[in-house]
């Protein structure tokens, strides 16, 4: 077995030293354009965010706009209703006068009544 061996040289460490340093330098370089890809990545992922969102955001104002009209509807069909209720009101308030003086006249009548009987 220690025939297999050899012996550390300083050739043998240059070259290992050299291994090393092309080892870094591709480390380096890999890592660099990882770097890059990574970055054109995020760039693309916050492009189609901003998208999104951008269309999402119209799609609720959309959305908050059809409501906004349907209760505008449901505003004017409450002012009619209460416009029912005001006519109603006067109405009932015309009857309620109509009723009083059918009966003041029918009291008058009625002691009209009992005292020519008397």
């Amino acid at each position: 077995m220690e025939a297999m061996r050899e012996s550390w040289t300083d050739d043998r460490l240059d070259d290992l030293n050299g291994k090393v340093d092309s080892l870094r330098l591709e480390m380096r370089t890999e890592f660099k354009a990882v770097r890059s890809e990574m970055k054109e990545e995020f760039a693309a992922v916050r492009g189609e965010t901003k998208e999104e969102f951008a269309t999402l955001r119209g799609e609720i104002r959309e959305g908050f706009n059809r409501m906004d009209q349907r209760f505008q509807g449901i505003d004017q069909r409450f002012q009619g209703i209460d416009q029912r209720f005001q006519s109603m009101d006067q109405r009932l308030l015309d009857t309620y006068r109509m009723m009083m003086g059918f009966c003041v006249v029918m009291a008058a009548s009625l002691l009209g009544l009992i005292a020519t009987q008397i």
